[in-house]
């Protein structure tokens, strides 16, 4: 009967959590969340068989694996590090329906042409315009069909500044303002930004002097505190490793034209993002000998991929070598818990949780979850009951901690009298 009742409740958490997705692809609709108490009723305990009975919903490890960049030494001039690919699908993911008076792919095709032909980097000054245009949604002073892709002339007060005929002419106009910041030598193309002269002969103090992005901070824009920040970190968003194909190619194309650790690294984490575990470990390791002390480090990817694989004693040792030098990393004693848990070591992985949580000073709530299910393991149940509530109140709209929240509930049943419940 208990065991009826526990798959009933189940059933009844699926219609749950769907009435829940159904409410958050209808906005705003919103769905009822049940109340549970913060510790395990005292009239009640734990069924063990029924929790034998039913599956959890299991915590995930935690793939945040890109290496940090410089911010500061991104120079204006140079190659464009995501592909054409790559930034006309971030362009999409930010804006479905963008603005423009031709196709996206005209857009990227005429930015990697016209600034590859000048040296600037196309990919950033696409992420400059993103920005300058809120991906290509306008709403500001300037019109969409002006075809003015960085606000030239564009000063505030209803000015809506310069318009080109097309927008292969527009993109050349941002290119060539960029030039005017960038360096001494003119153009190669001809020259259609009316204000390029405007700054080469009334601003000699900036004219050929800002090399870097971050350069363009307060001068570009005003006050344009974090401007060029700003533009770099939409431009590492654009070509962050993920499972699509486009990211597969760009990928390819990185190991083909550079062979180096980070390529490698790069191409390892797109095919662990793909479950690919031994594709990924292959490019790991080969990383691991190149060049070991790169960032992020070959270690931690190796040791995400071999729990992908299965390789728990694997992942468990390059964990524990990895976390010996990295001690901070909140995100690898909770991805190493996950291991421990998978190993079945419910003490060990607990661990792992509570010094992720310590390293966590604001959410933590997957982690909360993840030490609910090594304390089901371990059959404390009080500490499980308290440890979703915990989770609950960290982030209530969490619905694997919501299912959890209900299986568990499902497995209650009266506790008889003078018994103590664990």
């Amino acid at each position: 009967m208990r065991m009826r009742l526990a798959a009933a409740a189940v059933a009844a958490c699926a219609a749950l959590l769907a009435s829940a997705a159904s409410a958050a692809a209808d906005q705003p609709k919103y769905f009822y969340r049940p109340v549970f108490s913060a510790e395990l009723p005292a009239d009640m305990k734990v069924d063990p068989a029924a929790v034998a009975a039913v599956r959890f919903r299991m915590p995930q490890p935690e793939v945040n694996i890109t290496g940090p960049f410089s911010i500061t030494s991104v120079p204006i001039a140079g190659e464009a590090a995501a592909t054409e690919e790559q930034m006309a699908a971030y362009i999409r993911a930010n804006n479905p329906q963008p603005k423009l008076t031709g196709s996206v792919e005209e857009l990227v095709r005429a930015y990697y042409e016209e600034a590859g032909a000048e040296g600037v980097r196309p990919d950033v000054a696409l992420a400059q315009a993103c920005k300058e245009t809120g991906f290509f949604a306008y709403g500001g002073d300037v019109d969409w069909r002006q075809n003015n892709f960085c606000g030239l002339g564009a000063t505030g007060g209803g000015a809506q500044g310069l318009s080109f005929p097309d927008i292969r002419t527009g993109v050349r106009a941002h290119i060539q303002h960029l030039l005017a910041y960038s360096r001494t030598a003119p153009p190669k193309k001809p020259l259609v930004d009316p204000r390029y002269d405007l700054i080469k002969e009334k601003h000699p103090e900036i004219f050929g002097k800002i090399a870097y992005w971050t350069g363009l901070n307060g001068v570009w824009a005003v006050p344009g505190k974090d401007y060029g920040e700003d533009i770099l970190l939409r431009w590492a968003l654009a070509q962050r490793p993920d499972a699509s194909d486009a990211s597969l190619r760009a990928a390819e194309a990185r190991v083909a034209k550079n062979g180096d650790a980070e390529s490698y690294l790069y191409r390892g984490t797109v095919y662990l993002l793909r479950n690919d575990s031994e594709k990924a470990i292959e490019d790991f390791s080969t990383a691991m000998k190149s060049n070991p002390r790169t960032l992020p480090d070959p270690l931690l990817c190796l040791a995400l991929a071999y729990a992908q694989a299965g390789r728990n004693k694997d992942a468990r040792h390059a964990y524990e070598v990895y976390l010996d030098a990295w001690v901070n990393d909140a995100d690898a004693w909770y991805n190493y818990g996950l291991v421990l848990l998978d190993m079945n070591d419910a003490k060990g992985s607990d661990a792992a949780f509570q010094k992720a949580l310590e390293l966590t000073p604001y959410g933590g709530a997957h982690i909360c979850g993840a030490r609910a299910i090594a304390a089901v393991r371990a059959k404390n149940y009080k500490a499980a009951w308290r440890f979703l509530a915990e989770a609950a109140a960290k982030d209530p709209a969490d619905t694997d901690i919501l299912s959890n929240q209900i299986i568990l509930n499902a497995c209650l049943k009266p506790a008889a009298r003078g018994k103590k419940t664990r």
